[in-house]
């Protein structure tokens, strides 16, 4: 599964953390991240893993860095997301 998950740094811990990821000290980390333009504390990124409880125990190492999760919501590849629309319009 994918999860997509956004989240503020603290920007208390923002060297602290930058640090463990220069040194690989996180066994997990997403697959990707952006930042906002306008807010470049809040990042948006995409985790993988087997369901919900097992994202919950990949992100735990991060989560003391940052300062507000705001979402963590299961989402699908474009790919994935094409064909259950084609399979919705063919079914109907």
């Amino acid at each position: 599964m994918l999860f997509f998950v956004k989240v503020r740094i603290d920007m208390s811990k923002l060297a602290e953390l930058g640090r463990k990821i220069q040194n690989g000290e996180f066994n997990t980390h997403p697959k990707s991240t952006y930042c906002l333009q306008d807010d470049p504390a809040v990042g948006l990124n995409i985790w993988e893993a087997a369901d919900l409880e097992d994202f919950e125990r990949k992100f735990a190492p991060q989560r003391e860095y940052y300062a507000e999760v705001y979402e963590v919501t299961p989402v699908i590849t474009a790919a994935d997301a094409q064909q259950l629309l084609v399979k919705q319009i063919t079914d109907h």
